[in-house]
């Protein structure tokens, strides 16, 4: 348990040397790109009915040429006590905490459309292997102040926890899921409506409403609530971010102009 603290500890300590990374609405990767040689933090907490909460951190660093690479530290439970909660049997999963390597790429198709393809990927507390992957469009449509993400999801048993990822489909069992993401311009530079939702029956199946607000230039607070999906055996949760956010001006331009024409 101490390892675990001391590796959280660290990680967040980098926070706070002007880091940046692969950003989420609230569980769904929004496929915004930390610029080059700039890191980004993000900080998710979930509260949950019974007084356990949740932690999921993330930092990224911008590499140029739309690529980002990074650190995720996934499933930290915290019951009341306080006492850290993990899980390491694999025949029970999903296994939790997750220590991962996050990457991301993406191509600018037109001030409209981008594609980003990214994973989350590395290694429980109990040494299982684990992987989250994603392919997004990205579209953006300055006349709503509007962005749209869609996309579609594959994630291990391990990192997941069993359950159909797409249950829409009428197949015993489907291992790609999909994914769906709004964020709303409310207030010029200050405001965002956020909504998501991702497919399937396993933990991370879920629809999120909330909201974004720019408290500085680059410190973003996200406030909102989270709908477990039917069969998803996880809780509904309050749900908590605060964002740092290097690249704030390139993300405000895309609500206005669309996605830019510079790669870095």
């Amino acid at each position: 348990m101490s390892k675990h603290f001391l590796l959280i500890v660290v990680l967040w300590a980098c926070a706070f040397l002007d880091v940046k990374a692969q950003q989420n609405i609230f569980n769904v990767p929004s496929s915004d790109i930390t610029v080059q040689s700039k890191l980004f933090f993000q900080e998710q907490l979930n509260f949950i009915q019974d007084g356990t909460f949740l932690m999921n951190s993330t930092f990224s660093y911008g590499l140029g040429k739309e690529w980002e690479i990074g650190l995720n530290v996934l499933g930290i439970y915290v019951e009341p006590g306080p006492q850290l909660l993990t899980n390491s049997n694999a025949a029970n999963p999903p296994v939790y905490p997750f220590y991962t390597i996050n990457a991301q790429k993406a191509w600018k198709l037109s001030k409209t459309f981008k594609l980003a393809a990214g994973t989350q990927t590395g290694f429980s507390a109990g040494f299982h292997f684990g992987s989250y992957n994603y392919l997004n469009l990205v579209t953006a449509l300055p006349q709503y102040t509007l962005k749209v993400i869609t996309g579609m999801n594959y994630g291990t048993e391990s990192f997941l926890g069993p359950g159909d990822l797409n249950p829409l489909l009428p197949t015993i069992y489907d291992p790609i899921g999909y994914q769906v993401g709004i964020e709303k311009e409310i207030i010029h530079d200050k405001l965002l409506l956020q909504a998501e939702h991702i497919s399937g029956e396993h933990s991370l199946g879920l629809t999120a409403l909330g909201v974004g607000y720019h408290v500085t230039s680059h410190w973003v607070l996200s406030l909102g609530y989270q709908f477990s999906n039917d069969k998803n055996p996880s809780p509904n949760s309050l749900v908590f971010e605060f964002t740092f956010v290097p690249s704030a001006v390139v993300s405000h331009k895309l609500y206005h102009e669309g996605h830019s024409e510079d790669m870095d």
